[in-house]
C-alpha cells in the first residue's frame, strides 16, 4: 500500500480524484481517501505538525536545548492538528511506500519530511517526492508517474533556517523580556528575530530621515492658455527663489507667446513580466489596497482551488512545457479579450530576469469556477495579466512644446497612447493616463490667459507601505517570499510599527535604538544577509546545517556576553518606551463629555475589549467593540464629535448614536 501525503486537505482531495475513483474515509473528522484498484491512500498534514520548541523550561539565555514537538502540546488553538497526526500514525502502519506530496518547495519539504520520519515513523530517504506547479489532473498525473527522489539539500536548507529562526529569535526575546522584568519587575513579552530586528531596523532609518528633514521652500512658475478647449499648463524649467520668480512674471504679463519648437518622441513599451509572490503583493496593494499577508492567503486559496499555479515563488519566468493555448482557449469564455491573442497566434510571453527552480511564475491554469470578493479581483488581475504577457508593446508618444514669452521658455508637455498593444488587457491595472495637449504648431502665437507663481516645498523621503517593505527587506536579500509578510505583520502585532503609510512608535525606535547601542550585531542587516548565503549554500549542497547552526551559536553566545554585562541599562532604556507606546496605543481620542481621554480598556472579569474615558467614575462614558481584529486610530474625528476607528479596511465611529448610523 501506498502512501500519499499532502500538505492540506484541500490537494489531499484534488491528488485523490485526479488519481482515480476515491473513496472518502474518515479517522474521527480527519478524511483521507483509498484508490482501492491501486493501492492508494491519500492523507493530509494541516500544515506544520510539528515545530522546533524548548526541551525543558528556559531558564536562562542563550537557549540551545530544543526538538520537534508536536504543536498541539503547547498550542491551545492546535489541538486539532492531534487528529491529523493520529490519522498519519493509524494509516502508515499498513502502508510500506511513502510519498511527499507537499508543497514543492522549503517549507512543503520539511512539513512532508517531519510527518514522514515521526508521524509515519519511516524513513524519508526512502519516500518519493512529488512535484508540481499546479492542481489540475493533468499536472498531478504526470506529476505521479514522475515521482523524483526526496530533495535533501532543499530539506536541510529548510531544517537550518527553522533551527536559525528558533535560536535567534528565542534568545533575543528572552533577553529583552529579562531586562523589562529586572527593570519593572513585571514581565513584559518583547520580540526580536533575525529576520524581524534588521527590517524594524530599516524602517527606523526612514523615520529618523523623515524627522531630520528640513524642507526648503522654493518657487515654480506657470503660464495658462487654452486652445480647442484644453486648459495647458506651461511651468518654467527652473526651481526659482522668490525674487526671480516675480521678476520673470512682470517681464512676461501682458505679452504674448510663440511656439519655440515641438518635440514629439515614440516609446515602445514592453508588456509587464510575469509576476513572482512580491510583484503579486505590490500590485494588489496598489490596486486593491491588500496587505502583502492578505494577498498570500488568497492566493494560496485561489492555487487549492485549482485555478492558479503555486503562488510562493520567486521566478518571473513562465517556460514553454506550459501549454499557454490551451489555457487561453479555456480563458476566452469568462475572458473574451483572450480571442484576440489567439487570432494573433503568437504564444511566446515576455519574460522576466529572475528564476526559481521550483516553480514557475504566477499563471491562471484555464480551470474556471464560480468566486466572489476579494479572491475574484485577485484571480481577475491574475488573467489580465497573464494574458497582456502574449500581446504586442504599447508604443506611447511623449510631445515637447517650448513656449517663449519674451527671453523665458515656458514647457508643456503631454502624452498619447499611439498604439495600445498590451495596454488593452492589462490598463486597468496599470495606473497610466494620457495627458493631452492641443494641435500646435511652431511660431504659432499663444495668447497667454495667466502667469501664476506658486510656493512649494520639498519633500521627506517617502514612508514605507507593507508593499515596499517586502520590496526593501527582498532588496536586502532577509527573509524569504513565503516569510516577509508574516515577519510584517509581527512588527505590527509587537506594536513596533502602525499605520499602512508606516510609522516606527517608540517603543520599535527605542528598541532598535538602544540594541544598536548595547550589541550591534542583533539589529545588523549585514549578519542576517550573511545567514541567508548561508542557507542558500546549504541548499546548493555546498554548506552543511550542522556547520551554519554551530557558527550562529558561536556568534550568539558572544552577542549576550555583551548583553548581560549591559541588562539593566538596556531594560532602563526600553521600559519608559513601552509605557509611552502602551499609553498611546490605547488612547483614541478626547471625549466630548469631559474633555479625558477615550482608551481601549480590557475588562478583567470578561476579558471583552471596550472604549471608556479616563476620568471614570465621574464619567461614565463607554462604548462596545468589535471582540475581533486589530484595532487602529485614523486619528480622524466624526461630524458626532467621537474618533473613528478602523479594523482592516473598515473604519467606524465608535459612537453608536451617532447621526450618520441612523
Amino acid at each position: 500500500m501506498m502512501l500519499i501525503l499532502t500538505e492540506k486537505p484541500n490537494v489531499a482531495n484534488k491528488i485523490a480524484n485526479s488519481l482515480g475513483k476515491p473513496l472518502q474515509k474518515k479517522n474521527k473528522k480527519v478524511s483521507y481517501y483509498v484508490i482501492k484498484d491501486k493501492d492508494i491512500v491519500i492523507a493530509s498534514a494541516v500544515g506544520h505538525i510539528y515545530s522546533l520548541r524548548q526541551v525543558r523550561p528556559i531558564d536562562d539565555y542563550p537557549f540551545f536545548d530544543y526538538g520537534w514537538v508536536p504543536v498541539y502540546k503547547y498550542n491551545e488553538n492546535s489541538r486539532y492538528v492531534k487528529d491529523y497526526e493520529t490519522t498519519l500514525k493509524k494509516l502508515a502502519k499498513d502502508c510500506n511506500e511513502f510519498v511527499n506530496a507537499c508543497d514543492y518547495d522549503i517549507e512543503g519539504s520539511v512539513i512532508g519530511y517531519n510527518a514522514l520520519r515521526f508521524a509515519c515513523r519511516t524513513d524519508p530517504k526512502q519516500a518519493k517526492r512529488m512535484k508540481f506547479s499546479t492542481l489540475t489532473k493533468n499536472e498531478l498525473q504526470e506529476a505521479f508517474a514522475n515521482l523524483h527522489p526526496p530533495n535533501f539539500p532543499m530539506i536541510e536548507s529548510g531544517l537550518t533556517r527553522h533551527e536559525l529562526d528558533w535560536i535567534w529569535g528565542i534568545n533575543t526575546s528572552k533577553a529583552l523580556s529579562s531586562s523589562m522584568e529586572r527593570t519593572i519587575g513585571r514581565f513584559i513579552m518583547l520580540s526580536a528575530g533575525r529576520v524581524q530586528t534588521p527590517t524594524l531596523y530599516f524602517l527606523v532609518q526612514r523615520e529618523k530621515e523623515i524627522r531630520a528633514f528640513k524642507p526648503e521652500i522654493y518657487y515654480e512658475l506657470y503660464i495658462l492658455f487654452e486652445k480647442e478647449g484644453i486648459e495647458v499648463k506651461a511651468a518654467y524649467a527652473e526651481r526659482l527663489e522668490k525674487e526671480e520668480a516675480e521678476k520673470i512674471k512682470r517681464d512676461c504679463e501682458g505679452k504674448d507667446g510663440v511656439v519655440d519648437s515641438i518635440k514629439k518622441t515614440k516609446k515602445s513599451i514592453r508588456p509587464p513580466i510575469p509576476m513572482d509572490l512580491g510583484i503579486l503583493q505590490a500590485e494588489c496593494y496598489k490596486n486593491f489596497g491588500f496587505s502583502p499577508k492578505n494577498t498570500q492567503r488568497i492566493a494560496q486559496a485561489l492555487y487549492e482551488s485549482g485555478l492558479i499555479s503555486y503562488p510562493r515563488t520567486s521566478s518571473q519566468k513562465l517556460p514553454k512545457s506550459i501549454n499557454f493555448k490551451g489555457i487561453l482557449k479555456n480563458l476566452k469564455k469568462e475572458y473574451p479579450l483572450a480571442e484576440k491573442i489567439l487570432e494573433r497566434g503568437k504564444f511566446v510571453p515576455t519574460q522576466g530576469k529572475k528564476e526559481d527552480p521550483a516553480h514557475p511564475a504566477i499563471y491562471p491554469t484555464g480551470e474556471l469556477k464560480k468566486i466572489y470578493g476579494n479572491e475574484k479581483k485577485v484571480y481577475d488581475l491574475i488573467v489580465h495579466r497573464f494574458i497582456s504577457h502574449f500581446s504586442e508593446n504599447a508604443v506611447k508618444e511623449s510631445i515637447r512644446a517650448d513656449i517663449k514669452v519674451d527671453k523665458y521658455i515656458f514647457v508643456a508637455r503631454g502624452i498619447r497612447t499611439v498604439k495600445e498593444g498590451w495596454l488593452r488587457y492589462y490598463g486597468r491595472y496599470t495606473k497610466t493616463e494620457d495627458k493631452s495637449l492641443p494641435d500646435l504648431s511652431k511660431d504659432e502665437v499663444i495668447k497667454i490667459d495667466k502667469i501664476v507663481v506658486e510656493e512649494k516645498e520639498t519633500k521627506p523621503p517617502p514612508r514605507y507601505n507593507p508593499a515596499s517593505v517586502i520590496k526593501e527587506m527582498e532588496k536586502l536579500g532577509i527573509g524569504t517570499k513565503a516569510t516577509r509578510a508574516a515577519i510584517l505583520d509581527i512588527l505590527y502585532n509587537r506594536n513596533y510599527i502602525k499605520g499602512m503609510q508606516i510609522e516606527v512608535t517608540e517603543l520599535g525606535e527605542k528598541i532598535v535604538d538602544t540594541l544598536e547601542k548595547y550589541c550591534k550585531d542583533i539589529v545588523s542587516v549585514k549578519l542576517t544577509r550573511h545567514f541567508e548565503k548561508e542557507m542558500e549554500s546549504v541548499y546548493e549542497g555546498k554548506a552543511k546545517r550542522e556547520e551554519v547552526i554551530k557558527e550562529a551559536k558561536s556568534k550568539l553566545i558572544k552577542i549576550f556576553e555583551d548583553f548581560r554585562n549591559k541588562e539593566e541599562e538596556i531594560g532602563k532604556e526600553i521600559a519608559e518606551a513601552f509605557r509611552v507606546t502602551e499609553k498611546n496605543n490605547n488612547i483614541m481620542g478626547k471625549c466630548p463629555e469631559c474633555g479625558g481621554d477615550l482608551r481601549i480598556i480590557t475588562s478583567k472579569k470578561t476579558g471583552k475589549r471596550f472604549v471608556g474615558c479616563s476620568n471614570y467614575p465621574k464619567c461614565k462614558n463607554s462604548f462596545p467593540l468589535p471582540q475581533k481584529g486589530k484595532i487602529a486610530n485614523t486619528k480622524k474625528i466624526c461630524e458626532c464629535r467621537y474618533p473613528i476607528l478602523r479594523i482592516g479596511r473598515w473604519k467606524f465611529c465608535i459612537n453608536p448614536k451617532c447621526p450618520k448610523k441612523s
